[in-house]
């Protein structure tokens, strides 16, 4: 956390004046997040698939692992058929993964223990907390929300989309997280015993600063520092801290070899991931030639990436959080 916010504040003061740059540099987070983190952070799931699955037969794992490559592949298909349909799921799941991987975060290190207990108090919080990097850029920035919308959609298939429905009803990017924001802080308040009064503090205050940067920080440079340096930084350590060389390295702050590490568990998948994905999407490589084309296309090939992760965290959640929040203030 607390590396977290030396990095946003800094990267706050660059990101009001994103919105004037070319798009090559306003990219320039989510670019970098292909190779640190933001990738990589999906890149150990077939480690993880193996770990959970250890007890099982050989035959059940490869068949497991089979079915996530097969999930992603169906996936990348629907897109070809119905880009419209598949990039609104996109959107859907994102505010699902992105508010599920905050939430453990809440439960794990901030012991937001009422959120174990409370199946309504958890899907409010994994709303909130998704809907706000996912929906609430499109407010103040509606029209680079909907080019974006557009381009996704064009890459996927259907020319010419034309996206009206982002620019009809800009006060639903702005309503719909404030307001499960403000639902998810009061019913938690309601619920909560008096010693988990400042897990919820801790909780709110990060959503506070998160409502925050997404209101003000231009979009395409919000998210793509959201994404490395919040979302799949917390899922990297999460995965460090459940490998027994990782946690050990973690414990003794020697950071230089779980870098290392990290490598060790990620790098081989993470580059045949980026390869695919150039080989599929034909993305260029000139820095300067990445415009919202080349945008689009890597959120499909990242899109395609997330649906299987998603299933792969949710395993991971049910089996880590099973015995938080058993005990009833």
């Amino acid at each position: 956390m607390t590396l977290t916010l030396l990095l946003f504040v800094p990267l706050a003061g660059l990101g009001l004046k994103s919105a004037e740059w070319p798009i090559y540099l306003q990219l320039l987070p989510l670019i970098i997040s292909l190779f640190i983190f933001g990738m990589p952070h999906g890149g150990a799931d077939h480690l993880l698939l193996w770990g959970m699955l250890r007890k099982d037969s050989w035959y059940r794992r490869i068949a497991t692992l089979s079915l996530y490559t097969l999930t992603a592949l169906a996936y990348l298909t629907f897109w070809d058929f119905k880009p419209s349909a598949a990039a609104l799921f996109f959107l859907g799941l994102t505010i699902f993964h992105w508010g599920q991987g905050d939430r453990y975060i809440s439960v794990q290190v901030h012991q937001a223990t009422y959120l174990s207990r409370s199946k309504v108090l958890t899907a409010l919080h994994i709303l909130s907390r998704g809907s706000i990097p996912i929906l609430l850029p499109g407010y103040l920035g509606n029209d680079t929300y909907r080019n974006v919308i557009e381009a996704l959609v064009s890459s996927g298939g259907q020319v010419n989309y034309q996206a009206e429905w982002v620019s009809s009803y800009p006060l639903f990017f702005l309503l719909v997280p404030l307001g499960l924001t403000t639902v998810n802080v009061l019913a938690a308040s309601i619920y909560i015993s008096k010693e988990e009064m400042r897990p919820l503090c801790v909780d709110s205050l990060e959503s506070i600063a998160l409502f925050g940067w997404f209101l003000f920080i231009p979009a395409l440079w919000a998210i793509g520092c959201y994404f490395a340096l919040w979302h799949s930084l917390r899922h990297t350590l999460r995965i460090l801290s459940t490998d027994t060389s990782g946690s050990q390295l973690l414990d003794s702050k020697q950071y230089l070899k779980l870098n290392i590490r990290w490598l060790q568990l990620t790098g081989l998948m993470t580059f045949i991931a980026l390869i695919g994905m150039w080989i599929i999407f034909a993305l260029p490589f000139s820095v300067r030639g990445i415009q919202l084309d080349w945008l689009a296309k890597t959120l499909t090939g990242v899109s395609v990436l997330t649906l299987p992760h998603t299933v792969v965290v949710c395993c991971m959640d049910k089996i880590q959080l099973r015995n938080k929040g058993k005990k009833k203030p």
